[in-house]
C-alpha cells in the first residue's frame, strides 16, 4: 500500500530529529566534567623554617659577624624570603614583619599554609610578639595632661634587670597658664605578661619637682619640692616594631607644710634597644 506523500515527509523529519537527539546525548556524556571550584581548604602554602634547637641567634645578615637581632626557641617558625649567595643561611620574616637571617644548620624547611605557620596567633597582620623579651632597655616618649589643664611631656627610659622588672627613669615637664613643673624621678617597673600583644605595667617611685608657677594658686610653690608617682598602663606590640604604650599615675608634690596629688594621663611610642 503506498502511503500518501505528506505521510513519507512526517516520517522523514521526526527519523532526522530523533538522530540529531541521539547525538546530542553521546556529546554531552562524552563532554569533559566541568573542574569543581577550589575549596577553602585548599590555601595557599609557602616555604617555612622552623628551628630545631633550643635556642639559636638570628642576625642582620648573612653570618656571624652581622649584628644580632633576634634568639629564636625550638619549634619557631618563619617564611623563607631567599636563600644567601654564600654559606648556609636563609633570609626569613620575622612575626613582627621585619627580616633576619638564620642558619641553616638550626632549621627544616618545609611547606605551611599562613594558618598552620602562624598557630592560632591574635590577628598577626596587626599584632606581633613584643620586642620587650628580647631587650635590655627602652626609652619612652609620653605626652598627655598633668591635673587635666596641664600639658604633659615625658621622657622615660628604663632598663630590665629582666622582662618582667627594671629600673625606670624620668624627665618631665608640665606646663599651663600659671606656671610650670620640671621633674626628675626614678623608681621600679613591673611587666605582667611580657611576652603577650598588649603587657600591662605597674611603675612606683619619687624624685624632685622644681616649680616656676605665675600665679598664686598654681599646683606648687616656687621651687624645689618631693615628688612621689605611682600607676601603671598598658602597651600594645604591633607589627614593624611599634609600639604603642597608654598610662595613667597619680604625682604627690610635696614640702614640710603642703600636699598637693595630681593625675597624669599620658600615651606614646616606646623604642626598646
Amino acid at each position: 500500500m503506498r502511503l500518501p506523500f505528506w505521510c513519507l515527509l512526517l516520517l522523514a523529519v521526526s527519523s532526522r530529529a530523533a538522530a540529531q537527539d541521539t547525538a546530542t546525548a553521546t556529546d554531552t556524556s562524552a563532554a569533559p566534567a566541568v573542574a569543581a571550584a577550589p575549596s577553602d581548604d585548599d590555601a595557599p602554602m609557602g616555604v617555612y623554617a622552623r628551628v630545631v634547637v633550643d635556642r639559636t641567634e638570628m642576625h642582620s645578615g648573612p653570618g656571624t659577624s652581622f649584628r644580632h637581632v633576634y634568639t629564636a626557641s625550638r619549634g619557631d617558625v618563619f617564611l623563607i624570603v631567599e636563600r644567601g649567595a654564600r654559606g648556609y643561611w636563609f633570609r626569613v620574616e620575622l612575626p613582627d614583619g621585619t627580616f633576619a637571617w638564620v642558619q641553616g644548620d638550626a632549621v627544616y624547611t618545609h611547606e605551611l599554609s599562613e594558618d598552620e605557620a602562624h598557630q592560632g596567633a591574635f590577628a598577626p597582620e596587626v599584632f606581633a610578639p613584643p620586642p620587650l623579651p628580647q631587650a635590655v632597655g627602652e626609652i619612652s616618649f609620653n605626652f598627655g595632661a598633668l591635673g587635666l589643664v596641664n600639658g604633659f611631656m615625658a621622657i622615660r627610659p628604663a632598663f630590665y634587670l629582666a622582662p618582667e622588672f627594671g629600673i625606670e627613669l624620668t624627665a618631665a615637664a608640665a606646663v599651663g597658664d600659671r606656671g610650670r613643673i620640671l621633674i626628675g624621678a626614678a623608681g621600679g617597673i613591673v611587666n605582667v605578661f611580657p611576652h603577650s600583644v598588649v603587657i600591662p605595667f605597674f611603675a612606683l617611685g619619687g624624685g624632685v619637682a622644681y616649680g616656676d608657677p605665675n600665679a598664686d594658686a598654681f599646683l606648687v610653690r616656687s621651687g624645689a619640692t618631693g615628688a612621689l608617682y605611682g600607676g601603671g598602663g598598658l602597651r600594645f606590640a604591633f607589627r614593624y616594631r611599634i609600639t604603642l604604650r597608654l598610662e595613667a599615675r597619680l604625682w604627690a608634690f610635696f614640702d614640710q607644710n603642703r600636699y598637693v596629688a595630681q593625675e597624669e594621663y599620658s600615651g606614646g611610642l616606646t623604642v626598646f634597644f
